[in-house]
């Protein structure tokens, strides 16, 4: 029980349910508008993407980094706004470039396993930092 109690309060466990739940959100909107509505690749990546974007920002800031803070709310915006632009351009372009030789679906899931690796540094190191109390002195 103490495991369980040390792994949910450390912030990459909690990063890791809200990717995974995020990655449902999208690969089932992806495959249901591309698979089964026969919504183009590129807008079905996109509506994909951006809808389960605002439940990842919300659960992250909250829930995974503790960082909602209502004075760093803008803060937290422009730095991810900036990182998800250059994530989903990736992705779109990752997508559409690498389903003409694989299913689109795997496709997506090596853009989403590939971006992750860049993507928990930057939400941990610069857009969810929480500010250090200051020292006594």
């Amino acid at each position: 029980m103490e495991i369980i109690q040390k792994i949910y309060k450390h912030h990459f466990a909690r990063y890791v349910v809200v990717g995974g739940t995020t990655f449902i959100i999208d690969i089932s909107i992806l495959i249901f508008l591309h698979g089964h509505v026969h919504i183009n690749l590129a807008v079905a990546t996109t509506i994909a993407y951006w809808t389960s974007i605002i439940y990842n920002f919300c659960l992250n800031r909250w829930w995974s980094f503790s960082a909602s803070e209502k004075d760093s709310l803008h803060k937290h915006l422009i730095p991810y706004a900036v990182l998800l632009g250059f994530n989903y351009l990736f992705t779109v372009i990752f997508v559409g470039l690498v389903s003409h030789v694989m299913y689109y679906g795997l496709a997506k899931v090596l853009a989403v396993a590939i971006s992750m690796s860049w993507t928990y540094f930057i939400y941990r190191d610069v857009i969810f930092i929480k500010k250090k109390p200051l020292a006594d002195s």
